[in-house]
């Protein structure tokens, strides 16, 4: 008997250990946390502790994207309601809710723990949970994670449903080196994400040494696994594009019953169902949902025409993107990445990487359909027949990809796999055109900038490779420059008598082409070109062709009245570009370099420099600007053989308390001089810039 009890309490008192313990969560200077945990599922419970410490609104308020409450919590202003539908109709809640009781019991853990660790932080901290607070479960993890990739396949059924291709509101700039052309003898890999600084898209920075994986990224918030970043031996980016990953299927409406669509002959019920969507003071608004064989109607059927819209995506159905993202920060070198990735739940993007062995490689990823000969997937597909359906989906092997190319580099700015290097084989004639898929993205102003640096440099130092991931260089200058030179002594020569014409032109002509805080005379260029835009032919200048002598006049005229907009609205026409171009929130705004402005006739006009910082007007007609978009987090790695070295930068600071001293010192300290930060990876290195530790007791 005794025996037994001795038993029962080994027994007990071995379960209570393999439950309980401690994690610490160091943070460093720049108020990044860093994690030391024995397991994934305990450096989770503290990353959870962490991000709701630093972003519990933010936190609750991607929980309610993906779950379609946020119209219950801020009404329905803007695209709420629209966003609310969308993850109601595709069942985003219900099918993670279901997939989390058959999920592989290691994942449910992680994402358990991880919100058990959002839990203890809100019960220690009763005053920072928000009033749209709701209840926190491991499955919203990956309800998060679907939403974020759903953005993309989503967007592309609507161009299809339009029959149009335009530019989707993300981009990113990425780019590999192989040790070939590093003066480091290592791979070198950056990544920098353009998405806009609110939402979903806003990462939260960390790192965690588990064992598992040494990690050291970026991670959405509500999520325990990075999104991008590297672990200890392998580094990984994306940029937006891919694969046609998703359509739009027609289908004949049945005059007599709307509810019904022709397939094979027959008439087949929709699948119906209400969407109740609670709103904010405004009580319920109750939306119809139709689901045929392809997928759900995504618009009020045409009942005049007699025709369904049907939106067709794997991403809908697919539930593995958290289990594939747990596979590819495993990943000891690239191979396993390429496994991990052939997987096929991560939506259609560029991804780059980069191992410890001196591999780079690129996939041109995503879940992509095999279509039946003579379909047109770019355009609404005649649906009602088993003709016209999808026939499986591509393998990882016959997407658009290649690893150690002889050019030694490749770069990803949003572009054509043909211009990523210079002489590229990944060509369009090699593919089938849903895969090669190059519409909206066949060159960037951003890539075609890195293409001529990384091909110029045939040993890249580590200095090197920052400066040119911040390059704040418009290729557009010298077009511009020859144009207005040619100006000044053609059609619009008259002018050069005005003293101040003359001086502004011979200072536009000796400019670097570098948007920089200090410079007065790039202010003049961006509005010039602006007044420019629809009055002359954008397209001869870009391409350095001869412009018209009446097109000179209009230059000449329009710089005349640029000068004088400036006088009205600033008091000078010498403002520099820092005192109106400004990053940072709350009230506390830097000066900020970089330009990204114009547009035009086929966008010939656009200047994006690779270190791309979009701005918008604070007020209407203040004729100042702050940065809401363009590049927000970003990492290069150097991935030498016994480690990873690594720096990183972010646009505003690590916490979203606007009370907190990192709410924006990275506005200040480091993007406005435009510097990047070591991310501290090695203890050794973290403990020399430790600002506080806590010990976390686990559950």
């Amino acid at each position: 008997m005794r025996k037994h009890i001795i038993l029962i309490g080994l027994t007990i008192l071995l379960s209570a250990s393999a439950h309980a313990g401690t994690a610490t969560l160091y943070r460093d200077t720049w108020g990044v946390p860093h994690i030391f945990a024995d397991t994934l599922a305990d450096g989770a419970y503290a990353l959870g502790y962490a991000q709701a410490e630093d972003r519990l609104e933010d936190l609750y308020k991607n929980i309610r994207t993906a779950t379609g409450t946020m119209a219950e919590a801020f009404g329905d202003e803007g695209e709420i309601l629209e966003i609310d539908y969308a993850m109601r109709l595709i069942r985003n809640a219900e099918r993670c809710q279901e997939y989390w009781d058959k999920a592989p019991a290691h994942l449910r853990l992680i994402a358990d723990r991880f919100m058990e660790g959002v839990k203890a932080y809100v019960a220690e901290h009763p005053e920072k949970n928000p009033p749209f607070a709701t209840e926190l479960h491991g499955w919203q993890c990956a309800a998060i994670g679907r939403v974020m990739i759903l953005q993309w396949p989503l967007g592309a059924i609507q161009d299809d449903l339009h029959n149009k291709k335009e530019a989707p509101p993300f981009g990113s700039n990425a780019y590999a080196v192989a040790p070939s052309r590093s003066a480091e003898g290592c791979p070198i890999l950056m990544t920098d994400p353009h998405l806009t600084w609110e939402g979903l898209a806003v990462f939260y920075e960390a790192r965690m040494h588990v064992r598992e994986a040494d990690l050291c990224g970026y991670f959405l918030v509500g999520s325990p696994l990075p999104a991008l970043g590297h672990n200890a031996y392998v580094s990984w980016a994306c940029t937006t594009g891919g694969p046609d990953t998703s359509d739009v299927y027609m289908v004949k409406l049945n005059p007599q019953n709307v509810f019904q669509y022709e397939y094979e002959g027959a008439w087949k019920t929709f699948d119906a169902a209400a969407i109740t969507i609670n709103v904010k003071d405004k009580g319920p608004v109750v939306k119809p949902a139709l689901y045929s064989v392809y997928g759900p109607l995504v618009e009020e059927p045409d009942e005049a025409k007699g025709i369904g819209y049907c939106g067709a995506s794997p991403y809908i159905d697919q539930m593995g993107v958290f289990d594939q993202m747990y596979n590819m920060i495993l990943a000891k070198n690239c191979d396993e990445f390429y496994a991990a990735l052939g997987m096929n739940q991560l939506m259609e993007q560029n991804i780059l990487f980069a191992d410890r062995d001196g591999n780079i490689q690129y996939v041109r990823n995503g879940c992509t359909p095999i279509r039946p000969d003579g379909v047109n997937p770019a355009a609404p597909i005649p649906g009602g027949t088993d003709h016209t359906r999808w026939r499986g989906f591509h393998d990882i092997r016959d997407l658009v990809q290649i690893k150690n190319p002889p050019q030694g580099y490749f770069q990803n700015c949003n572009c054509s796999p043909a211009v990523m290097m210079k002489d590229s084989p990944m060509t369009a004639d090699k593919y089938k055109p849903y895969i090669f898929n190059v519409s909206w993205d066949k060159q960037s102003p951003r890539g075609a900038r890195l293409l001529e640096l990384l091909d110029a440099d045939d040993s890249i130092t580590r200095e090197e490779a920052i400066a040119y991931t911040l390059d704040v260089y418009d290729i557009l200058a010298k077009p511009w420059q020859a144009a207005l030179a040619a100006a000044s002594t053609g059609g619009g020569a008259a002018r050069m008598i005005e003293p101040e014409i003359a001086q502004t032109v011979k200072a536009i002509l000796e400019w670097d082409g570098r948007y920089v805080k200090d410079c007065t005379i790039c202010t003049v260029v961006k509005f010039w070109r602006l007044k420019c835009e629809k009055d002359i032919d954008i397209v001869a200048v870009a391409d350095g062709r001869p412009t018209s002598e009446s097109d000179q006049a209009v230059m000449m005229d329009r710089l005349a009245e640029t000068l004088a907009d400036l006088k009205n609205k600033y008091g000078s026409a010498e403002v520099k570009w820092g005192d109106i171009h400004r990053i940072g929130r709350g009230g506390k705004y830097f000066p900020c370099d970089a330009g990204d402005f114009g547009g035009g006739k086929d966008k010939r006009n656009l200047t994006e420099t690779v270190f791309d910082v979009a701005m918008r007007e604070e007020e209407k007609g203040s004729g100042r600007y702050v940065a809401y978009n363009g590049s927000g987090s970003l990492m290069i790695s150097f991935l030498h053989k016994d480690g990873i070295e690594s720096y990183s930068l972010v646009a505003w600071g690590q916490s979203g308390d606007p009370n907190s001293p990192h709410y924006v010192d990275q506005s200040e300290k480091l993007y406005s001089p435009r510097k990047m930060k070591p991310t501290w990876f090695k203890k050794e290195e973290l403990f020399k810039n430790v600002e506080s530790e806590k010990t976390l007791n686990l559950p």
